[in-house]
């Protein structure tokens, strides 16, 4: 999707959630796809792109909560519509287990990594805002999964994003463990890694990508 077309969907899809519209939200998505636009664009180049600016806003006083909560509520609703649309059956036995680190009540960065993992084939084990961090290192260390992709948008998380990765990390086996989201920037990336992250990226392409060199299909 040219970058041009991105901006135009973003600030449709923008002004439409700032106008409490959740139809004409609805309606700039249905209009994507059928211009052709590939969901993982829509994903990135629209909502994802609409909601950063919602946050910013939020940050700087321009909407409040129950505003922000609702550009939130309607992109969940419509994801459940585009997710359907991507998602293949589980192919090759690669497990990943998503989820916002502890403390993160933003779910919606790890929903689209989930998303797009299932798109590559992946089985893929969703926990949603603010797992603590010994019970999801115990399901860690039941499951076994490949990978374990933690997503965090606030830097009020980093308490708990330095104790989930202990944690993950004293497990007998401890899985590739990849963080992403708003918080992660050159600075704190830096830290994410002496914490105990194996990889950082904040684009769910990229982190597919990286996962698929990472993780042999089982069975190979």
């Amino acid at each position: 999707m040219h970058a041009a077309a991105n901006e135009i969907g973003a600030q449709a899809y923008l002004d439409a959630l700032l106008a409490r519209d959740s139809g004409r939200a609805a309606r700039v998505v249905t209009d994507a796809v059928a211009d052709g636009v590939a969901i993982e664009d829509i994903y990135l180049g629209i909502l994802q792109a609409a909601l950063y600016e919602v946050g910013h806003r939020w940050v700087t006083g321009k909407v409040n909560v129950a505003e922000e909560h609702y550009a939130t509520a309607v992109t969940q609703r419509l994801l459940e519509t585009l997710s359907a649309q991507i998602r293949v059956p589980p192919s090759d036995g690669r497990l990943a287990l998503v989820s916002a680190t502890p403390g993160e009540l933003h779910e919606i960065g790890a929903r689209m990594v989930a998303d797009f993992l299932e798109a590559d084939g992946w089985e893929v084990l969703q926990l949603g805002a603010s797992t603590p961090a010994p019970d999801l290192a115990a399901l860690v260390d039941s499951e076994r999964p490949d990978l374990v992709a933690l997503s965090t948008a606030t830097a009020g998380s980093l308490p708990g994003i330095a104790q989930v990765l202990s944690e993950l990390r004293r497990l007998k086996t401890p899985p590739l463990i990849v963080v992403g989201g708003q918080f992660w920037t050159a600075e704190t990336s830096r830290s994410a890694r002496d914490l105990g992250a194996d990889l950082v990226t904040r684009d769910p392409r990229e982190l597919v990508t990286l996962a698929r060199e990472r993780v042999r299909p089982h069975g190979d």
